[in-house]
């Protein structure tokens, strides 16, 4: 009887135990996606009377703020919405976006008592405070203009700390008109327009997924490293036969030509030599299958292969193809973590809060999410990417800056002119539903880096086909910030 008891005593002491872990769980660690999502009914109600916090871009231009009606109430107001609907979002039929992430910062009432005061006497607004965004308006806007009707997405970040400068997704929406157009924009399978394909869009990688696979060849050591082989165009793995593109056969190559070309039969070679559980490892240590931090709601990049995966599919993962999927922000944080040497930095949209009186609350300091790869592998990694702008699938990827600064020399007021030095990788994923889409990640300039970029063209092709619009904006960038 009494072992019984005590049994049962343990019985309800474990329950008891899990349920103060659950809710220790949920107040400390889900609390802020659940007062964020877009679902909750809080988000739909504003405080009476409290004009909402004012959004600006990097430079203090106005992207969103609410007017005063006639009636007294407020009317949001979005500037260039086109640009900016996925990452300001609505606060209408709910809120998305940074409106709902940030929708406390913005409806909360810093120096309450004076602002009562002033309300009361004076007549002014009771205002919420304010945010700053990262992104830059200009470049903001050149990103949306190089995207035009295509579907797809572009990010661009700065490596050394995971500031998002761009970020623009289509189809896109207008903020200012969601109320009217909801049944529309929840309807539209096909285009999908709510969907912020920088964050949440899954892809396959296609050849920019070599940057992994060639840090884990360079990791591995020993004789992988110095593997070389004649490839013909195509090959057959046991009951596979893997294409490069177009059938190319691109002779005699190593890592560095095979890289700078693009070789998927030397890709498949060497992952099979490497083995699986090396490019698990790797691929994990650059995040794949782990939460990043970001504020934004966004879809985790997931490589499901396992250690022991059979032949076939680690000939199709090592290239990029197989069953891995990734978002163009998760590519643009991988092609940083390289220009940063090795080093991972968490991405954020927001720099910091202003109070209505302009102090400064809350300002976002750069995290360290992962130390990738070393900084040596990062150093060899970025010569490879180098190589496929130099001699390779990215040719047309380099350009010429003429600016008056210290941003790439390090010496104030000297004229800068000349060739930039690109880093680069195209991709070409293969896509079941339709046409190939178009990857293309690049950081520049390699030797100092300052941006890296992500675009991804849905349908369009070849990875080339994503080249003009990085560079327009890696240009734009290094041209005027």
């Amino acid at each position: 009887m009494r072992k019984s008891i005590k049994f049962i005593c343990w019985i309800y002491l474990i329950i008891f135990l899990i349920m103060i872990g659950y809710l220790l769980k949920t107040y400390f660690y889900d609390s802020h996606s659940f007062v964020a999502n877009p679902m909750n009914p809080r988000l739909s109600q504003s405080y009476e009377g409290v004009k909402r916090g004012s959004i600006y871009d990097a430079n203090g231009d106005i992207i969103a703020e609410d007017v005063k009606q006639e009636d007294g109430s407020f009317k949001r107001v979005y500037k260039n919405a086109k640009y900016y609907s996925h990452v300001i979002g609505y606060t209408v039929n709910g809120k998305a976006g940074v409106e709902a992430k940030y929708n406390f910062r913005l409806e909360n009432v810093s120096n309450e008592f004076f602002q009562r005061v002033g309300n009361l006497f004076l007549k002014k607004d009771i205002e919420g405070d304010s945010l700053v965004l990262t992104i830059d308006n200009n470049l903001q806007e050149i990103a949306g203009k190089q995207l035009g009707k295509q579907k797809g997405s572009i990010v661009a970040l700065e490596p050394s700390t995971g500031k998002v400068l761009a970020m623009v997704s289509n189809p896109t929406f207008d903020s200012n008109e969601v109320s009217e157009n909801w049944a529309e924009l929840n309807s539209d399978e096909e285009n999908a327009p709510l969907l912020n394909r920088a964050t949440q869009g899954l892809y396959p990688p296609g050849s920019t997924f070599k940057i992994i696979t060639a840090a884990a060849v360079l990791a591995s050591g020993g004789e992988v490293v110095d593997f070389e082989m004649d490839c013909d165009g195509d090959e057959r793995f046991g009951h596979s036969v893997i294409h490069c593109y177009d059938g190319k056969a691109h002779g005699h190559v190593d890592l560095k030509s095979a890289f700078a070309k693009s070789c998927n039969i030397y890709f498949s070679e060497i992952g099979i030599k490497m083995g699986a559980k090396n490019l698990k490892d790797m691929a994990e240590s650059f995040g794949f299958n782990k939460n990043i931090g970001l504020a934004l709601e966004y879809s985790v990049s997931t490589f499901p292969m396992s250690e022991n995966a059979e032949e076939r599919e680690i000939v199709e993962t090592a290239f990029g193809q197989g069953r891995t999927l990734t978002s163009p922000l998760f590519m643009a944080m991988v092609t940083s973590a390289i220009a940063n040497n090795g080093m991972m930095m968490q991405p954020y949209v927001v720099d910091h809060s202003l109070t209505p009186s302009g102090g400064v609350r809350n300002r976002t300091l750069p995290i360290k999410i992962n130390q990738a790869i070393s900084p040596e592998i990062a150093e060899k990694v970025k010569e490879l990417m180098c190589e496929v702008v130099n001699s390779g699938t990215a040719r047309n990827a380099s350009f010429s800056v003429s600016r008056k600064d210290d941003v790439l020399s390090g010496k104030a007021n000297s004229e800068i002119s000349g060739k930039i030095q690109v880093a680069g990788k195209t991709g070409t994923a293969e896509n079941p539903q339709g046409d190939d889409h178009a990857w293309f990640v690049a950081f520049a300039p390699a030797e100092n880096p300052k941006i890296a970029v992500a675009v991804l063209l849905e349908n369009a092709g070849k990875g080339s086909n994503a080249i003009p619009a990085a560079r327009e904006i890696m240009k734009e960038y290094l041209e005027n910030y």
